[in-house]
């Protein structure tokens, strides 16, 4: 294998007694009480205690529910950075921010996009109801998933994405294709025969 997929892991679980569906989730809405702020067109940037960049969150609307309560996000783009660039940015449609909890939840279909950089290529996911963990800048979901890049497609259910190991997991059903289109084949999928 190449080393431009040095950093995907694939992991295959196989979990004695569960079928390998997702798990399924609450609908994550709005949460109830009063709006106690609100900001339209908003950007916020968070650091770490070494003082660095760690990820910035750009909405077009930001309600907060109680003071330093969860946090609804219309059209949310979250950028997690490592050494000072882009490591991931993923969008969703809304998400509901939780930072006493460290979390950002986007809610239905999700884009994660890594942009390319020295000799890593560009990888694209799409998915759904992502999970991120703002502190340890790890993203999970319990949906279908599709990762891309030059030259290889795949799929399956269950993600995980680890931005500080640089790894990307796609935990069942995993579905795989070399080719020089990166796209999906439904001639060789056996999902489809």
């Amino acid at each position: 294998m190449s080393t431009r997929y040095r950093n995907l892991f694939i992991g295959c679980t196989a979990l004695v007694g569960l079928a390998a569906t997702p798990l399924a989730q609450a609908e994550l809405a709005p949460p109830e009480g009063e709006v106690t702020l609100e900001i339209d067109g908003f950007t916020l940037h968070a650091t770490g205690d070494d003082g660095e960049l760690t990820h910035r969150l750009r909405g077009s609307r930001l309600r907060e529910f109680g003071r330093d309560g969860p946090q609804w996000v219309d059209e949310p783009d979250l950028d997690l950075f490592a050494e000072g660039d882009i490591e991931w940015r993923w969008t969703a449609p809304a998400a509901l921010h939780q930072p006493a909890d460290a979390t950002l939840d986007l809610v239905g279909p999700t884009q994660g996009v890594q942009p390319a950089r020295g000799d890593r290529v560009e990888t694209i996911i799409d998915s759904r109801d992502v999970r991120v963990a703002t502190d340890t800048m790890v993203a999970t979901s319990d949906a279908l998933s599709t990762l891309n890049q030059p030259g290889l497609f795949q799929r399956g259910t269950g993600l995980r994405v680890d931005s500080q190991a640089d790894t990307i997991e796609l935990l069942h059903a995993v579905y795989s294709l070399y080719s020089e289109t990166s796209e999906e084949d439904s001639t060789h999928d056996p999902e489809t025969e």
